[in-house]
């Protein structure tokens, strides 16, 4: 063997409907030095069907940070599987600097409504605009028993604290806080809150809008849904 074909391991890693079509968790895969990210996928998704039609719609992260096809993997990397979350999907931003990043709280325990506030910086504020969504009686027609999250904790803060970032640039917003439940989530309780603080209101609300609306396409958060006919990973919504 050359050394060119020297074989290197990876880590991979699914995550939520990802992990179900896959049948594990994470494995260690021993591949070609010289191997892309998009080479490994295919490998990985060959002898598997539902996870082979799934991947095409999945983003990559290698060492917590998204990826794209073309990148090389080098022997100890782990490469995750992120299926598109339950909100909808798009292109990750700049990373964020580490003042953002510290904006945001994933928690596996409850949250109370208005808890972003706490830590909001209002100095200089003439408007606080928040948002919370809580988990719903009702979806699809169906009764809801509760909901379970899962994240990619690494990215996940990561990719809110861009979007935080892009929110306080764009609007001219003085501060905003982002807090995320993680497990489960019984019917009524927080899912997500959400408070800005800017000079005036018309900055807040859009600022406020835009960090809701961006985290439902890009951040790694998925939401598993159980009902009386089972349950289920929600697949993008507006």
């Amino acid at each position: 063997m050359s050394r060119g074909d020297a074989p290197i391991r990876v880590l991979v890693r699914y995550f939520a409907s990802a992990a179900d079509a896959a049948g594990v968790r994470e494995e260690t895969v021993e591949l070609t030095s010289g191997t892309t990210v998009g080479a490994a996928c295919a490998q990985v998704s060959a002898q598997r069907p539902r996870l082979q039609e799934l991947i095409r719609r999945c983003r990559v992260a290698r060492n917590d940070d998204f990826a794209d096809d073309t990148e090389l993997l080098c022997d100890g990397d782990e490469l995750c599987v992120l299926p598109p979350v339950s909100g909808g999907a798009g292109a990750p931003a700049a990373s964020p600097t580490r003042q953002t990043a510290s904006r945001v709280v994933l928690a596996d325990r409850h949250i109370r409504i208005g808890e972003a506030c706490d830590e909001l910086d209002r100095d200089g504020a003439g408007g606080v605009v928040t948002f919370t969504g809580v988990a719903r009686r009702n979806n699809r027609g169906q009764k809801v028993h509760h909901l379970d999250f899962e994240a990619h904790t690494g990215l996940a803060v990561k990719e809110l604290g861009r979007i935080i970032a892009e929110a306080i640039e764009r609007f001219g917003l003085i501060d905003a806080r982002v807090l995320h439940r993680l497990g489960r989530c019984a019917i009524g309780e927080v899912a997500v809150d959400i408070a800005v603080s800017g000079a005036h209101r018309a900055e807040a609300f859009a600022g406020c809008q835009y960090v809701i609306d961006e985290l439902k396409k890009r951040a790694p958060i998925w939401k598993r849904e159980t009902t009386e006919d089972g349950a289920s990973w929600l697949e993008p919504t507006p």
